[in-house]
């Protein structure tokens, strides 16, 4: 069976965690997926000083942007008719998704957010993209709700976590016993506003605990003004260092706040900590509360006060921190590894 797999970049995280870590699984099971990546990122930003450009020039820029992700879609077009499935991930072209009338079908939409509400032009496109489809692999429950209203095969594929390669540190006594204590977040600076949502807790914690420190693994760094900022400490995210900075951290934490943005999230950052063998607080919403209600893998915190404890509390027992990542990790291995999901995706496709 031949796939064409129509992804939205080269680094973008759907893209790389969504498809492309399932080709070769996907392979072993018969299924030959191509990927047609465009040069340019769907999402990409506008490069250095033109992140500033005045707002009345923004029309053109958006209309130029629009016509050039379209452009990059041409080989995956052409890709879509010498294949017996299309798999499009996320977006045609962001704005433009009507396009997608051109790709050859069968058409299975690949949904890991709740794209509706980032669409520059309304929900109504998604809900004619995803209307237009014969099958929608939704990352999570509420995606798949809301997409069942519009297609009529929709199945929940969760996004996997490649267990062999975000895994637990070799035991080591003498880092074992260090007294430093690292929580740890990573993710885009477009999630830096979750962060500034437990500022307070974060800021007391480190300064009644001076051997602790928070890292943020991120594009750029944070502006987190209330903390102490020797104790904030930033690595810049790349694909080859990853998987190796969370076993630095000691807990790992998915802020989130309860709106329908957020729940169309599929809690990929707890998978990555859960998978390294850490305890996680997590904002107790959408996917992150399925999450926990399967195993005792951490603390779900809804006030500045609840992530206060739960800090204070993993920090004095290492005990609680053990047991909580053990879980994770086993939860990782069993429910969410790539083999695992990799097979359900192969399910899907061979049913047309």
């Amino acid at each position: 069976m031949k796939v064409a797999a129509l992804t939205s970049g080269a680094s973008t995280p759907s893209a790389r965690f969504r498809v492309r870590q399932y080709m070769p699984t996907l392979q072993s099971l018969g299924v030959d997926v191509t990927d047609y990546c465009p040069a340019v990122s769907n999402g990409a930003r506008l490069p250095g000083p033109l992140r500033n450009i005045r707002r009345r020039y923004l029309p053109p820029v958006m209309i130029a942007q629009a016509l050039l992700n379209v452009a990059m879609r041409t080989g995956g077009v052409l890709g879509s008719y010498r294949a017996d499935i299309t798999w499009l991930e996320r977006n045609f072209a962001p704005g433009l998704d009507d396009l997608a009338a051109v790709l050859k079908r069968p058409l299975v939409v690949d949904v890991d957010d709740a794209i509706w509400l980032y669409n520059p032009f309304g929900a109504s496109v998604i809900k004619r993209l995803v209307g237009r489809a014969d099958m929608v692999l939704a990352g999570n429950n509420f995606l798949a709700d809301w997409s069942a209203q519009y297609c009529k095969d929709v199945r929940v594929v969760a996004t996997a976590i490649d267990v062999d390669r975000f895994c637990p540190p070799a035991a080591d006594v003498s880092e074992s016993e260090s007294p430093q204590f690292v929580v740890g977040w990573t993710g885009t600076s477009g999630n830096f506003r979750f962060l500034l949502d437990i500022q307070q807790a974060l800021a007391t914690f480190l300064k009644e605990t001076p051997q602790a420190t928070f890292l943020v693994v991120a594009d750029e760094r944070p502006e987190l003004p209330l903390l102490p900022q020797a104790q904030l400490k930033f690595v810049q995210w790349t694909p080859a260092i990853e998987h190796e900075i969370l076993r630095t951290m000691d807990v790992g934490i998915m802020p989130i706040d309860d709106s329908d943005l957020s729940r169309g999230k599929c809690s990929f950052k707890m998978l990555q900590y859960m998978a390294t063998g850490l305890p996680v607080i997590v904002s107790p919403y959408g996917m992150n509360a399925e999450i926990l209600r399967e195993a005792e893998v951490g603390f779900g915190c809804a006030s500045n006060e609840e992530w206060l404890d739960a800090f204070r509390e993993l920090h004095r027992n290492k005990m609680l921190r053990q047991r909580f990542g053990a879980a994770g990790r086993a939860l990782a291995e069993s429910s969410f590894s790539t083999v695992s999901i990799a097979t359900k995706i192969a399910s899907a496709f061979k049913s047309f």
